[in-house]
């Protein structure tokens, strides 16, 4: 399965890295290298959560970006 991740840098320096459709799934590192590895693994772990309690694994049906003029 494949989801789609967003990384942002803070203001701070820091990175932090979540998963729209996994809510749980989010985290932070020094570089955005760091952050989608342990955003990889976050997403594993809560799908293996939600697969031992017999709760519904989440499937993206489509992702589109949305450009927006302010």
């Amino acid at each position: 399965m494949e989801y789609t991740v967003v990384i942002r840098k803070m203001p701070d320096g820091m990175y932090i890295a979540s998963c729209p459709i996994i809510p749980e799934a989010h985290t932070q590192d020094e570089t955005s290298e760091e952050c989608l590895a342990n955003i990889k693994e976050a997403i594993e772990v809560s799908l293996e959560y939600r697969k031992e309690r017999g709760e519904e694994i989440s499937q993206e049906i489509i992702t589109k970006k949305v450009k927006i003029s302010i």
